[in-house]
């Protein structure tokens, strides 16, 4: 079952989505709650989970802590976390600025428990303008 599902990740990682984020800012525009669902292919027979390591980055930088979600293969589901602003990106929000903010996800399948490391796949970067 471990090489179907590694022969399936290849065949199907265009199964791999991730619908246009969406996102809502505080009232005092120190938070964000991002909101995205994530689409994935079943793998193999046996049922698996994955596990969805997102970052932030701006400009290059790690923007906030990496945050991890899992989700059952073969289904989608919503995807919502929230990050902090810096100040200095707070205070540009409220004066009527934007900032971009590029959101990475790297999906590592699980099996009986054990993270599949070895045929993690990084889906290709989004870009969100806020706001």
């Amino acid at each position: 079952d471990i090489y179907m599902s590694y022969k399936d990740v290849e065949t199907n990682f265009d199964q791999f989505t991730v619908s246009a984020p969406t996102f809502d800012i505080s009232t005092d525009n120190t938070t964000i709650t991002v909101t995205a669902t994530v689409g994935t292919p079943k793998l193999g027979y046996i049922p698996k989970s994955i596990r969805l390591d997102i970052q932030l980055k701006k400009s290059g930088t790690n923007y906030g802590d990496l945050q991890q979600t899992t989700i059952k293969l073969g289904e989608s589901a919503p995807v919502v976390f929230v990050f902090v602003l810096t100040t200095d990106d707070v205070t540009l929000i409220s004066s009527g600025g934007s900032i971009t903010i590029s959101i990475e996800i790297s999906a590592v399948p699980i099996y009986f428990g054990i993270p599949l490391s070895f045929i993690a796949q990084d889906l290709p970067p989004q870009d969100i303008i806020i706001p």
